[in-house]
């Protein structure tokens, strides 16, 4: 599929007429990309309440996957080096910005099992050929996964929810599930199982921004969490280039949680724009999103450096930070609630 997908991609940008270019670029969608985006929007989105969203989804992504060949057709300076695995995670990327909206337990909880299958010894994660994330005990390590159904029909006793806190609860059924299995696991049937079993409530946020403001949020409180984060993006833009990727990779709430993704959500920057500003080809950075926010380690990884280089980088950042916010109060503009909390 890949192979295909890339012949296809080569065919589209290097067609000699532009009648020749819209027939290529007919078949990178209707014959691989939307069955690609349909198959990952199914897999994520199997609860009713959800099915609404599916339409919408597959036409969000297909459309901004035709903006993006169509910019690339005129500027070949950012190149889709593999196109299959371009759509599988642009698919997963939509998907999960409207689970963070509408879902956000569940969303929570596929988080903390994606990094308990990465962390704990005795487990893994693997992506397949078409980039889906398995997990899985360690000796499974490559394996394919079960059949979604599998998951789907298993009966264990029913839980209350643990909560993101209740760790070793969740690693001990996550284990119990996995032996009742007798298989690995996609990650979203996973996910889907283990919110089931603990009767995780998936409900729909009117206005996604209330998981961080802590609670309702009026419409024109929420206007001006907008503007305090467009007003944070600018800022941010002015740190050194190791002092934006240490901040933003770790970006997090005052309650700990993961923040950078209200960046997008709000449209105040881009996932694209936050790629740049952290130095990290789009391709790349789109894979590391749903890993967000990263560790000091991690980050060191990627920036060349040390994880007490990264500690510093991130320090002086906010301390410019404060500077700016500063500067703008004593020009009379009151800093927002927002700026203070994402720092």
């Amino acid at each position: 599929m890949r192979e295909d997908a890339q012949q296809q991609l080569e065919a589209y940008l290097s067609a000699a007429s532009e009648g020749d270019a819209d027939r290529h670029l007919g078949a990178i969608l209707d014959e691989i990309a939307k069955p690609i985006v349909r198959r990952i929007v199914a897999s994520v989105f199997r609860a009713p309440a959800n099915l609404s969203d599916a339409d919408d989804l597959v036409s969000d992504t297909l459309t901004e996957l035709l903006r993006r060949l169509r910019e690339l057709r005129t500027d070949p300076s950012h190149p889709i080096h593999d196109l299959g695995g371009y759509i599988v995670t642009s698919a997963y990327n939509r998907c999960h910005e409207r689970l963070r909206e509408r879902s956000p337990a569940r969303n929570r909880l596929r988080n903390q099992l994606q990094y308990l299958c990465g962390h704990d010894p005795r487990l893994a994660r693997w992506r397949t050929a078409d980039g889906v994330l398995v997990c899985g005990l360690r000796e499974w390590d490559g394996r394919p996964a079960a059949d979604d159904a599998r998951a789907e029909q298993l009966s264990l006793p029913a839980r209350s929810d643990p909560t993101a806190e209740n760790r070793a609860q969740i690693t001990a059924l996550l284990f119990e599930v996995f032996r009742a299995v007798g298989a690995p696991l996609a990650l979203e049937a996973l996910a889907n199982t283990i919110g089931r079993l603990i009767g995780l409530e998936q409900r729909r946020i009117e206005v996604p921004l209330a998981a961080v403001a802590g609670g309702g949020v009026a419409a024109d409180e929420a206007l001006e969490v907008r503007l305090s984060l467009r007003e944070l993006w600018q800022d941010v833009r002015q740190l050194a280039p190791n002092q934006r990727a240490a901040l933003l990779l770790n970006l997090r709430d005052v309650q700990g949680r993961e923040c950078l993704s209200l960046l997008p959500l709000t449209r105040a920057a881009t996932v694209e724009e936050i790629a740049e500003a952290v130095g990290i080809p789009f391709e790349r950075f789109a894979v590391l999103w749903n890993d967000l926010p990263l560790t000091d380690a991690a980050i060191a990884a990627l920036l060349g450096a040390t994880p007490r280089q990264v500690i510093k980088w991130r320090r002086l950042a906010r301390e410019r930070l404060r500077r700016i916010a500063d500067k703008r109060q004593r020009s009379g503009h009151e800093e927002l609630p927002l700026t203070r909390k994402a720092r």
